[in-house]
């Protein structure tokens, strides 16, 4: 039996989405990523490339990171080993119900793209933003180097 691995680069299209972890279940993480899709020739011939949207989840403490980390226009590159593909009607801008599809993958890494986004190294508060949701969850406060290493 093969495994399904899938890599996939997309810009965050919409405010992912973030659901904690409680009794029923762990953490999960959902952002829409816009791919572009291969060059597909046009009604008058001239060539476009399509936007395609990719549904990406992840769960439990790579969720919660993910949520800390990624935010709507960041340009990330997914290792994924599942695919999903669900359909849905919906309404249009005239009212009439129309039938989307997308497709979904079970992330098991995700970085940004260092090709598309600027990365720089740099000091800086940890976690980011303020308190971590981690917190609730019963780990530990992170220390500095200057807290675990005594002066001499």
């Amino acid at each position: 039996m093969y495994d399904i691995q899938i890599s996939v680069t997309g810009k965050i299209a919409y405010q992912p989405r973030f659901f904690p972890a409680s009794s029923s279940g762990p953490a999960m993480w959902s952002a829409k990523l816009e791919v572009a899709g291969p060059p597909t020739p046009g009604r008058d011939g001239s060539t476009y490339v399509p936007t395609r949207h990719i549904e990406v989840v992840t769960y439990g403490l790579a969720a919660v990171r993910a949520e800390e980390s990624f935010h709507v226009g960041q340009v990330l590159t997914v290792q994924a080993c599942d695919v999903v593909a669900r359909s849905y009607e919906t309404k249009d801008r005239q009212g009439r119900t129309v039938v989307r599809s997308i497709v979904k993958i079970i992330a098991t890494s995700i970085g940004l793209s260092v090709r598309y986004n600027p990365v720089q190294q740099g000091a800086g508060a940890w976690p980011a933003g303020g308190s971590s949701p981690r917190m609730a969850q019963g780990a530990a406060t992170p220390t500095t180097c200057d807290e675990a290493v005594p002066a001499a």
